[in-house]
């Protein structure tokens, strides 16, 4: 297991994908928080959470997790969680959370869902 938490960020065509690897536990949750934290202008379509590379996570993650959730939702702006591990399914599975969530097996699958609800410029 990798206990070294590492998270980056890249964005494309409006999409940012963040990924996510390590064991968190409440002093990561911070900066898991920061980075999935909503720029303050509108030119973010949406944001897919790569979780393939977490090994562990506690209570404190899921909620960061959460509350990203709800300020996306709030904004109108997707978060999908896409790769998730067996251990992060069942922690969703146990906290009742799986169906709060979008989640799909692959970035690409995410980025390609969040592409399918942009709408299309009008044709004049």
């Amino acid at each position: 297991m990798n206990d070294e938490v590492e998270v980056t960020v890249a964005t494309a065509d409006g999409i940012r994908t963040v990924r996510v690897a390590g064991e968190f536990d409440t002093d990561e949750a911070d900066v898991l928080a920061r980075v999935l934290a909503l720029p303050s202008d509108s030119s973010l379509a949406g944001t897919v959470v790569d979780l393939a590379g977490v090994d562990f996570a506690d209570s404190s993650f899921l909620h960061t997790l959460f509350t990203a959730r709800q300020r996306h939702e709030q904004a109108v702006v997707p978060l999908v969680l896409a790769g998730l591990t067996p251990f992060l399914e069942r922690m969703l599975e146990l906290t009742g959370l799986t169906r709060a969530f979008t989640i799909v097996p692959t970035v690409s699958a995410g980025t390609d869902l969040i592409r399918a609800r942009i709408p299309l410029p009008r044709q004049r």
